[in-house]
Parts: C-alpha cells; sequence; structure tokens
C-alpha cells in the first residue's frame, strides 16, 4: 500500500477548529461586554462622586447652601441656584435617589442633610452617599463592582 505525502488539514478537522474558536470568541464578547458596562458604571459613579465634592467645596467656600436635585426623567443632578448639572455619559445608565427636599450641602461648618443616589446599569448599582458630616463615598450594592467596595 502506497501513502501518498500529502500535507494540510481534513475538512473535518477545520470544523472542529472552527468550532472550537468560534465558541471561545462568543465567550469572550459577553465577557467583554460585560466588563464595559461594569467600567461605564464605575465612571460614572467616579463622575458624580466628583461632581458633589466640588459642589460641597462651592457650598464651603462660599458660605452657601448647595441643595442637590435628581431628575430621573432626564437622569440627571443638579445643584440648585447653579447652572451646573451632572448626566450620565451612558444613555443605559439610570439615576435613582432618595432624598429629602433640604438634601445637600450647607457651608457652615461643611454640615450637609444626609442622602444617597444611586445610578444603576446591567452590571449593578452604585450608590454616592454623603451624611451630616460631609463624608461623602461611593460603594456598590449588592456586591462589591471592581474596584468600588460593598455598602454593606
Amino acid at each position: 500500500m502506497k501513502w501518498s505525502r500529502m500535507s494540510g488539514f481534513t475538512l473535518l478537522e477545520m470544523m472542529v477548529v472552527m468550532l472550537l474558536v468560534s465558541s471561545m470568541a462568543l465567550y469572550g464578547i459577553h465577557g467583554f461586554k460585560q466588563q464595559r458596562m461594569a467600567l461605564q458604571l464605575e465612571q460614572a459613579g467616579q463622575v458624580l462622586l466628583t461632581f458633589l465634592q466640588q459642589a460641597q467645596r462651592r457650598a464651603f467656600a462660599e458660605n452657601s447652601t448647595g441643595q442637590i436635585e435628581v431628575n430621573a426623567e432626564q437622569r440627571s443632578v443638579r445643584v440648585q441656584n447653579t447652572s451646573r448639572m451632572y448626566v450620565p455619559s451612558s444613555s443605559d445608565i439610570t439615576v435613582a435617589s432618595q432624598l429629602t427636599t433640604n438634601a445637600g450641602f450647607y457651608g457652615v461648618r461643611n454640615n450637609a442633610l444626609a442622602g444617597h443616589i444611586d445610578l444603576s446599569n446591567s452590571a449593578g448599582t452604585v450608590s454616592v452617599i454623603w451624611s451630616a458630616q460631609g463624608r461623602l463615598r461611593l460603594c456598590a450594592q449588592p456586591q462589591r463592582l471592581l474596584g468600588i467596595p460593598s455598602c454593606n
């Protein structure tokens, strides 16, 4: 029996390789999408935290009141009596809050009326929380999200 010395792959081998590569690519794309959503949420939380820190500093420096208004329909956070407004850069991030009518920062002794604002998308929820002493923090619910610690 004479064997020919042909080189190359059979059709079956090529089909198996293509199946393996495509299944790994689909798994990778799903993981990449989840990671991208989590990164967008983390970035939006950091930007909101910075926005509120600036409002707090301005209220303290000017010895004024910076009340916070949240509009869930427009997905915006605004400091009353200023033109400054925060809107998440990604359209899939929603804004929610549980604020009293006077929630915000007060320049006298750098105090605040406590509250929190939640940002969420399919990756999870991030909360920016401020206390009556004026401390601001960023945390994730219900579990840790990337570099953001859990709220629990």
